[in-house]
């Protein structure tokens, strides 16, 4: 029998590019979980059990493309203008951060603290959009596009907390190395707010999660049902009274419910924030 050596040769070409691609998106979504301080070759090699000459050789790439730049002092990893510019085309295209605005303006006018509107990202929380109520303020962990593990702020505790047990529990332990940058937080201490959370029935924590911040969340639903986002409030308080928290997330629920009228009438749903193939 005679064998195709073209086709054979072409499907092992296929394969190594998609796997290529596939390697380029995780080294990217690694240092975007990092973006604050970066990576180290040698960070990624561990975290994603790669080989450094095939790591280097696909930053390298990445970096020729400026999707990814390398500190010159730390020579770790960061995020490249290149990722920005496509961002900045993209953003044209979701509709949820503007259907928003109008809510986050008046949260946090009323409040007079800061509003946010945050969207999961596989194990991560990213918050999209916010609105301040009194002073600028420009702590790390709260800034817009900075990825952080999912749990770690109102926001992303709400959508954490929606979550059946078991994939929760997994996202905390996959995060756990990244949770003690947070005031040393662990695994068990933010399995206690989210379980905190889920009894009284939305997102609220203190300053255990994020230091010197306590926050209250709910989730936006998409038009059919499904967690889309959230939209949270935190101050710059060491905790916030039963009293406050129930304030809070009354204004919140009237402001989800407003948001989610107007997504089921854009009929935007969970696709159209991860995008279609």
């Amino acid at each position: 029998m005679d064998i195709d050596t073209g086709s054979q040769s072409s499907a092992m070409n296929k394969g190594s590019g998609t796997q290529s691609i596939e390697r380029a998106a995780r080294i990217l979504r690694e240092i975007a979980s990092f973006s604050v301080h970066g990576l180290r070759l040698s960070d990624l090699a561990t975290q994603l059990k790669l080989e450094r000459p095939t790591i280097h050789r696909i930053l390298s790439c990445l970096v020729r493309e400026g999707l990814v730049m390398q500190h010159p002092q730390t020579r770790r990893y960061l995020l490249g203008h290149g990722l920005y510019e496509l961002g900045l085309t993209a953003a044209t295209q979701f509709k949820l951060q503007a259907i928003c605005e109008p809510s986050l303006k008046r949260l946090a006018q009323s409040t007079g603290d800061i509003a946010f509107l945050t969207i999961r990202s596989d194990s991560d929380a990213i918050s999209i959009a916010r609105a301040e109520g009194g002073e600028p303020v420009t702590v790390p962990a709260i800034q817009i596009g900075v990825h952080r593990p999912l749990g770690v702020g109102a926001g992303s505790l709400a959508l954490l907390m929606l979550l059946p047990d078991d994939e929760i529990s997994r996202i905390c332990h996959a995060n756990a190395k990244r949770l003690f940058t947070y005031g040393g937080l662990s695994v068990p201490s933010l399995l206690k707010i989210v379980k905190h959370s889920q009894d009284v029935g939305y997102a609220t924590h203190d300053s255990s999660l994020i230091p010197g911040l306590s926050g209250v969340g709910t989730v936006i639903r998409d038009s059919a049902g499904a967690p889309l986002a959230a939209l949270s409030v935190t101050a710059l308080a060491g905790s916030l009274s039963q009293a406050r928290q129930q304030e809070l997330v009354s204004l919140l629920r009237t402001e989800s419910r407003e948001i989610q009228n107007l997504v089921h009438q854009a009929n935007l749903d969970i696709s159209d924030l991860r995008g279609r193939v």
